[in-house]
Parts: C-alpha cells; sequence; structure tokens
C-alpha cells in the first residue's frame, strides 16, 4: 500500500510540475500597449491598460488600426527567417517573435519589445496595395535585403482581412 501511494504522489508531483512548466512560456503580453505617444510627446497614453495589454475601450484595433498582424520571411537559405505574430483579443495581446539569423525565439513581453517600434512606424490601411504595404513594413521591421519571399497576412479594425505577398527583392 505504501507503494502505491508513493508511486501516485510522484505521479501527481510530475505532472504539477509539467503543468507549470507549460506555463512559463505564455506569448501574453503584460507590459500596457501604446500607441504613438511613446514617441510623440503632444499625444497621450489613454490607449495604454496599465495591468497590460490594451485598455478595454481601445481594443478592437484602436491602437494600430489592426487586431491581428502575421508576417512570415523567407530568404535562400533559410525558410520563416523571420515570423511575427500579434493578436489583440478583447484587452489581452499575445505576441511572438522569432528571428533565426539572431537566434530569437521570444514571447509575451519580450516578442512585444521587439516589434513595437516597427508597429509604431507603421500606418497600414486596408485600401493599400502590395507596393504600399510591403516597403512599409520591411523598412519597420529592418529587414535585410535579399528575402526569397514574404507574406502579410492583416486583420484591419473593421474585421476586414488583407493578405499581402512579395517574391524577391
Amino acid at each position: 500500500m505504501s507503494c502505491k501511494k508513493s508511486s501516485i504522489m510522484t505521479a501527481l508531483l510530475l505532472s504539477s510540475t509539467l503543468a507549470l512548466a507549460a506555463c512559463g512560456g505564455s506569448d501574453e503580453v503584460t507590459e500596457p500597449i501604446q500607441n504613438d505617444a511613446a514617441t510623440d510627446p503632444n499625444k497621450s497614453n489613454a490607449d495604454a491598460a496599465t495591468s497590460g495589454g490594451i485598455d478595454s475601450k481601445n481594443v478592437g484595433g484602436k491602437t494600430f488600426g489592426f487586431t491581428d498582424f502575421e508576417m512570415s520571411v523567407d530568404y535562400p537559405d533559410q525558410d520563416d527567417a523571420i515570423e511575427v505574430s500579434y493578436e489583440e483579443d478583447r484587452e489581452k495581446v499575445e505576441a511572438e517573435y522569432t528571428n533565426k539569423f539572431e537566434k530569437l525565439e521570444l514571447k509575451g513581453n519580450d516578442a512585444w519589445n521587439e516589434m513595437e517600434t516597427a508597429f509604431l512606424n507603421m500606418e497600414l490601411q486596408p485600401d493599400m496595395t502590395n507596393e504600399d504595404v510591403i516597403p512599409q513594413v520591411v523598412e519597420a521591421f529592418g529587414l535585410k535585403e535579399g528575402y526569397s519571399n514574404i507574406e502579410i497576412d492583416v486583420q484591419y479594425q473593421g474585421g476586414e482581412d488583407k493578405e499581402y505577398q512579395a517574391s524577391g527583392n
């Protein structure tokens, strides 16, 4: 009987440890998300939630004009060399950033720190073409020349989904 209790306790302890370890890699951003107030002192930080993410009155793309942003960049010697994922969901924001050249695989606040400046420097609109969006995103993220393919998916504030793609530069 003692052996049975011991193995049950060991199994419980092991499963608890695994559950806690799985929670450690969250992609949720807990820092306040702000618009261009960070670079313009004349604007307020009204859209920043003090607890992290986006304030409830500014959800739905009001901060950057979009609620979802996905980007994947391939280079001739490296598929998916750079990947960016940003998603607003009510007051929660999730972010992931991967840069294989710099050996970065970031989630949550760390990922947000990598993409924040780029988002502040972009002004994407649903009526923009590939020729308008691609160069703006390439410059904002400081992508090196020579990519073989870039794909960008954006869900704009009004819910409109747009896909942008370009090959080679």
